[in-house]
């Protein structure tokens, strides 16, 4: 299944009243926008700085789900991850069609139904098929819990489903257990040495968002 980081994470964050918690919990659109970070950056798009976002060069055509949240950036280059972070997490407008760019290039890639919802409010809502969403858990599940080392995509999957909560849906206190004494030895690996550093920026930053 060719899917990347946010979509990924939009598929897992569903439940099986499709995506619309994701538009409706602060905490769940803020992790969809450092998933979207970490795409950017693990494809040397961005680079993140202490201080700024820097663009390295321009949106490829395979990224075009991430076209609005790509204009934050460009708009705001220069300044905070913070920054980038708060207009695209707490705007409503820009979080829809974030939102909307994310859910549409799943309806167009696999098998993901669109729906409207609301009376007056209209939101789209996306519910992924459950055999899609099945065999994302079981692959994601079967690289994290047997392989010696797993992708940076992977890695950066796990690092925005625990912090929105949801690893608990797919792995067991066991297995938490054990993707723990994974990640520790991890740390101790150079080849993880940008993505525990660019994790540790990115979970500093959403958490103070949402403090």
């Amino acid at each position: 299944m060719d899917l990347n980081i946010p979509q990924k994470y939009f598929i897992l964050s569903c439940n099986e009243k499709g995506s619309i918690r994701i538009f409706k919990n602060t905490r769940r659109r803020a992790y969809l926008a450092e998933s979207s970070f970490f795409d950017l950056a693990l494809n040397d798009i961005i680079d993140l700085t202490d201080n700024s976002v820097i663009i390295n060069k321009v949106l490829p055509d395979d990224k075009t789900y991430l076209n609005e949240f790509f204009q934050i950036i460009n708009k705001n280059q220069g300044k905070s991850v913070t920054h980038v972070l708060r207009a695209m997490a707490t705007n409503e407008k820009i979080t829809r069609i974030i939102y909307n760019e994310i859910g549409d290039s799943l309806v167009n890639k696999v098998d993901v139904t669109k729906a409207v919802t609301g009376l007056v409010f209209k939101t789209n809502n996306y519910l992924p098929n459950r055999s899609v969403k099945r065999e994302l858990v079981t692959n994601l599940r079967k690289e994290i819990l047997t392989s010696n080392k797993i992708s940076p995509e992977s890695f950066a999957l796990l690092a925005t489903l625990y912090g929105n909560h949801d690893l608990k849906t797919y792995f067991s206190q066991f297995e938490q257990k054990q993707l723990k004494d994974k990640i520790a030895l991890y740390q101790k690996d150079p080849t993880y040495d940008k993505l525990f550093e660019l994790s540790k920026r990115l979970n500093r930053v959403t958490l103070t968002l949402l403090s």
